[in-house]
């Protein structure tokens, strides 16, 4: 169907120049939106909605917002036996494997073509070592969730950085439908706009109207059965993209966490065979990470992921 092109202000900076000053930032978000009227009050009103709910509640009610995450109900041997925040070598990239950049490698004295190519994949500037502080470089040491990594020999892989802050709340963005997340901050997920019709997973976050997409993916433990659409990611329970009415409709309701969700703009993205260079480089390191360490809320100045997985790598061995 026809769809019209929705700008956001000029008024706002670019997204990606608030991450860091060595950052590399593409033109601002754009929002395609159907030109057709639709309901904006979030209400929850056709039968198969309703009964999707109605499961919802009865979950709620068994084990709380955390459990209906995880789509199952927490039991006291659950919580004494298993640590729920560690992590795993991967043995290969796929969906749902994090990586892990090699400080080394990324921010070495002199860098190579290859690494100063790696780097602007990632949205820094080939000096970034030389422009960001020592005591910095730790958390910006790249780190990507892959979100699509099913034919790496056609398409490559995609997936978001994690803990690149855009310095703006969803609130800022006046534009888009916010409602329940108006305090979650908006997070860089790379320096590539993405084709929002290329992929399985929605990138919908915000959409002022039904069938809109905005570029913005959400990562959450939401099962379809809870958020529609969502897609699979790892086996623990990590989800990507899903119908984002639904969502906000039941964070509104108080049935939904928005501190389990995390939302990114953009994306991070490997032509067919660059990821796997670069890993036989020695650029990252490839693992399999618990949703709840993934999740762990980070307020600024908190330990960097990376510094977290790594030491939970090591516990493993």
């Amino acid at each position: 169907c026809p769809a019209s092109v929705i700008t956001m202000r000029p008024s706002l900076p670019l997204l990606l120049l608030a991450a860091t000053d060595a950052f590399i930032g593409p033109a601002p978000l754009r929002c395609r939106v159907p030109r057709q009227a639709s309901d904006r009050d979030g209400s929850i009103d056709d039968a198969d909605e309703a009964a999707r709910v109605a499961a919802f509640r009865a979950r709620l009610l068994k084990g709380g917002l955390d459990a209906v995450a995880k789509d199952v109900a927490p039991t006291e041997e659950d919580e004494d036996d298993v640590d729920p925040e560690w992590a795993r070598v991967a043995e290969k990239p796929r969906t749902g494997v994090v990586l892990i950049g090699r400080k080394d490698w990324f921010f070495a004295d002199k860098p190579s073509g290859q690494v100063k190519s790696a780097l602007k994949r990632v949205g820094l500037a080939a000096d970034a070592a030389q422009r960001i502080p020592e005591d910095r470089l730790a958390g910006l040491v790249p780190v990507v969730l892959i979100l699509d990594g099913a034919q790496p020999k056609a398409e490559g892989f995609s997936g978001v950085l994690l803990g690149r802050r855009s310095g703006y709340m969803m609130g800022d963005l006046k534009e888009l439908y916010t409602t329940g997340f108006m305090l979650q901050p908006l997070w860089v997920g790379g320096p590539t706009v993405e084709d929002a019709f290329s992929s399985k997973i929605e990138r919908t976050v915000g959409a002022p109207e039904h069938g809109a997409t905005t570029g913005i993916v959400a990562v959450h433990p939401y099962a379809p059965e809870t958020v529609p659409g969502s897609v699979r990611l790892t086996d623990d329970g990590l989800f990507a993209g899903g119908d984002w009415r639904t969502a906000s409709t039941l964070v509104e309701k108080g049935m939904a966490n928005p501190f389990r969700f995390r939302l990114f703009a953009q994306a991070t993205r490997w032509p067919p065979g660059e990821l796997e260079k670069e890993i036989k480089e020695g650029a990252w390191l490839c693992a399999d990470v618990s949703t709840d360490l993934l999740l762990k809320d980070r307020d600024r100045g908190a330990r960097p992921l990376a510094l977290d997985v790594l030491e939970e790598l090591e516990k493993s061995n």
